[in-house]
C-alpha cells in the first residue's frame, strides 16, 4: 500500500537547496565551513543527552524496501553501527490512515534518521531516489538539526551533508541523493564520527570506556560494520 503524501513540510521545500556539482571524486560534497559546522551541531547534541536517556532513531524506507527478503539483514547492519538505539520503522508507529496526522506529533520524539533510498540503476551504488514522503521527513529533521544518514549497501552510513542533494519533479518534488565517489566506509569521515557520537546513548558511551570487560561492538564504536 502506498505512503500518504505528507503535506506539512510543504512549505520547507526549499530548505535543501541543490548543492553544486563538481567532477572531482571527492570524500565529501560539503565544504569545510558545512563539515565544521555540522560537527559542532553534533557535540552539541551529544552533549546535552543526559545518561540513561533512551535514543529514537527513525528507519526511513519505502515498503517494497522494507518488505525485501534481506530487510531484517539490513537493519542488523544499520543497528550493528548504532548500539544501544532504538530503531522505529514505519509500522511500529503509523498506519497509513494516520500517518499524516501523527507524524508532526511523532517526529520531535526521533533523535535522528537513517534513510534508505532506492539505488539508482548502472550508477554503481552512488545515487539514491527518495519519494515525495521521505524527502519531506528529511526536511522536517535537518531543518532541526538532527543528524540524518543514508544508509548505502557499499558504503554503509553516510551523512546528508557530505551527500550531493538535487531535487527532481515539477508537481511532485523528489530528491536524488548523490553519494561521493570518493566515500571510503574504512575512513570514517569527522562528520560521520560526529553523528554516530551525537546519536550514542549516554550510557553506552560510559561503557566504551570500561575497557577490555566491554563488549566489543561498544569498546570500539567506529569498529567496520559487517558486510
Amino acid at each position: 500500500m502506498p505512503r500518504p503524501t505528507l503535506t506539512a513540510a510543504q512549505g520547507m521545500m526549499n530548505a535543501m537547496p541543490d548543492s553544486p556539482t563538481t567532477d572531482a571524486p571527492l570524500a565529501t560534497y560539503a565544504t569545510a565551513a558545512q563539515q565544521r559546522a555540522y560537527i559542532a551541531a553534533m557535540k552539541k547534541i551529544r552533549q546535552a543527552r543526559k545518561p540513561g536517556e533512551p535514543v529514537r532513531v527513525y528507519v526511513c524506507a519505502s515498503p517494497h524496501i522494507a518488505r525485501r527478503r534481506h530487510w531484517d539483514e539490513r537493519l542488523a547492519k544499520i543497528r550493528h553501527r548504532l548500539p544501544g538505539v532504538q530503531l522505529v520503522q514505519f509500522d511500529d508507529v503509523f498506519t497509513p490512515e494516520n500517518y499524516t496526522e501523527k507524524w508532526p506529533e511523532l517526529s520531535p520524539t526521533f533523535d535522528g534518521m537513517v534513510v534508505v533510498g532506492t539505488p539508482k540503476r548502472g550508477l554503481q551504488g552512488h545515487v539514491y531516489r527518495l519519494g515525495e514522503v521521505a524527502r519531506l521527513e528529511v526536511i522536517d529533521l535537518v531543518k532541526t538539526g538532527r543528524p540524518v544518514l543514508l544508509h548505502a549497501r557499499r558504503y554503509g552510513l553516510i551523512p546528508f551533508v557530505d551527500c550531493k542533494i538535487h531535487r527532481v519533479g515539477e508537481n511532485i518534488l523528489r530528491t536524488k541523493v548523490t553519494v561521493p565517489d570518493g566515500w571510503d566506509p574504512s575512513d570514517y569521515e569527522p562528520t560521520l564520527q560526529a553523528a554516530l557520537r551525537a546519536l550514542r546513548p549516554r550510557s553506552t558511551e560510559a561503557e566504551s570506556h570500561r575497557g577490555a570487560d566491554a563488549p566489543s561492538h561498544l569498546a570500539h564504536p567506529f569498529a567496520a560494520p559487517p558486510r
